[in-house]
């Protein structure tokens, strides 16, 4: 019997393989898959999505998770198995190298070639970031990993907010870099480090980053280097490697924007579960219908470009059709982790909970995102949703957070019991309804976060504002 105790010997020293063990004593693991090497992180064809149905059903339960990183996980994978399954994805063209552990993680980019906006192919940056970082072992033992998102307008559909580094596009060509952030415990608003950055040294930038990271050896996290050395100084350092290693390093691919016309139909996964029949019917859309792939981003949907003179889907089942642009805010969406079923930090049922609230947001039919995560790892992004969940203390609560946007992090509303955060939801949604604004946030502002507090504290039982525990766990800035 495979025990729960042998994993930091068995399982941790392959975790930048793409594998995190699940939840047990069990020979479980997930197999976090990404594109391989030189691929668009954000298409996922056809055939890619048949292979990984085929995996999940023969390796695993017939379940695929969409994760919030534009990758997909399968759970529940014999560990024994392992390198079977990872060879079968790579005949695929997948690859779930540093998807996990301590390694410069998969780069997401915004689907900027469906987006009249986009200054530049993010998907071309992220690709050509992400390929040197990967399999380079300076790079995937880390003291903690580092994440990257790329956008490709100042709207900032990646979420840069939230990264460890979080570029985006300006309409001159040139580019923004934000440093530090990172949600969950302890969560960090990035800061605007570098202005105006030219794209011949983004990469440098960024190896200029891992670089300081690494011989920092600081496990928190990159976060934690700038709270403690300052942002000016962190920038010095890096500057001063990237100028180094500049002459050294590939230079960036044509990123001149490359919008692909079509309409986008647009299919939900509440909590991101989609059965391995489903993805195969995606597939099968995507190849009768529209250029024979899938988009993947960051909130556990799937888009599916079809041609422009699609009028309708037959045997898709619920799905929207919407034209080319920004996919944040997108909604109603429930996004959630895999959450205390099979994640050993899991503290609470995200599914069933996600499943509960999405029946209340879709009441509402607008654009609004919850994000639960089942730990104080975040992966369920409640901090940049606009309405985020996320357990807190030793005693589990629910840490309330609202108004999360890509550009900033939510207003910490207060704690509630688990068993409470369904009647928390519906009761901020009851007052969002009545107030007659439009965005969480804007309301969050104009209504007072003190004015939701009080109602909530009438409202729901087990509701607590912060304390000093609260503030001193999260948000330390």
């Amino acid at each position: 019997m495979f025990k729960y105790s042998d994993v930091h010997k068995v399982i941790y020293p392959r975790r930048h393989e793409g594998i995190y063990k699940n939840r047990g004593d069990n020979p479980w693991v997930s197999v976090r898959i990404r594109q391989g090497v030189g691929r668009d992180p954000s298409k996922w064809f056809s055939n890619q999505l048949r292979v990984i149905a085929e995996v999940s059903r023969t390796y695993s339960d017939g379940r695929v998770m969409l994760g919030t990183r534009g990758d997909v996980e399968v759970f529940k994978v014999d560990f024994r198995l392992f390198n079977e399954v990872a060879a079968r994805l790579k005949e695929a063209g997948l690859d779930p190298r540093d998807s996990c552990g301590n390694s410069v993680r998969n780069p997401i980019p915004c689907i900027s070639q469906f987006c009249p906006y986009a200054n530049i192919n993010a998907e071309a940056l992220s690709t050509f970031i992400g390929d040197y970082f990967r399999y380079r072992g300076e790079y995937e033992s880390l003291p903690h990993r580092i994440k990257i998102s790329v956008s490709a307008c100042e709207k900032a559909c990646a979420v840069p907010t939230a990264q460890d580094i979080g570029i985006v596009a300006k309409p001159n060509g040139k580019f923004n870099i934000y440093l530090g952030g990172g949600i969950g415990e302890h969560a960090f608003s990035a800061k605007l480090a570098f202005t105006n950055v030219d794209a011949e040294d983004l990469l440098p930038i960024c190896v200029g980053i891992a670089e300081v990271f690494r011989r920092s050896g600081e496990r928190r996290g990159f976060k934690w280097v700038i709270k403690l050395r300052g942002l000016d100084k962190v920038k010095e350092d890096v500057m001063a490697i990237a100028r180094e290693v500049k002459p050294k390093l590939p230079k960036p691919p044509n990123l001149n924007p490359s919008f692909i016309k079509s309409r986008i139909i647009n299919i939900k996964y509440p909590t991101g579960w989609v059965t391995a029949d489903e993805l195969v019917k995606l597939a099968n859309v995507a190849e009768r219908y529209g250029f024979g792939y899938v988009l993947l981003f960051n909130n556990q949907n799937a888009y599916i470009p079809v041609h422009e003179e699609v009028k309708e889907i037959k045997g898709l089942g619920n799905y929207e059709v919407r034209d080319p642009g920004p996919i944040y805010p997108e909604g109603p969406i429930t996004v959630a982790c895999i959450g205390s079923e099979l994640c050993p930090p899991g503290l609470i049922d995200t599914t069933s909970l996600g499943r509960k609230i999405h029946v209340h947001l879709n009441e509402l039919k607008e654009p609004i995102r919850i994000g639960i995560s089942g730990c104080t790892h975040d992966c369920g992004m409640s901090w940049v949703s606009d309405i985020g969940l996320e357990p807190f203390g030793f005693k589990t609560r629910i840490l309330v957070t609202i108004g999360g946007e890509p550009g900033q992090l939510g207003f910490i509303v207060g704690t509630v019991d688990p068993n409470d955060a369904e009647l928390t939801v519906k009761a901020i949604l009851g007052m969002y309804s009545k107030s007659g604004i439009h965005g969480i946030r804007e309301f969050a502002v104009k209504i007072g976060i003190d004015a939701i507090r009080g109602e909530l504290k009438k409202q729901v039982p087990s509701f607590q504002p912060p304390d000093n525990s609260v503030i001193n766990i999260f948000g330390p800035e």
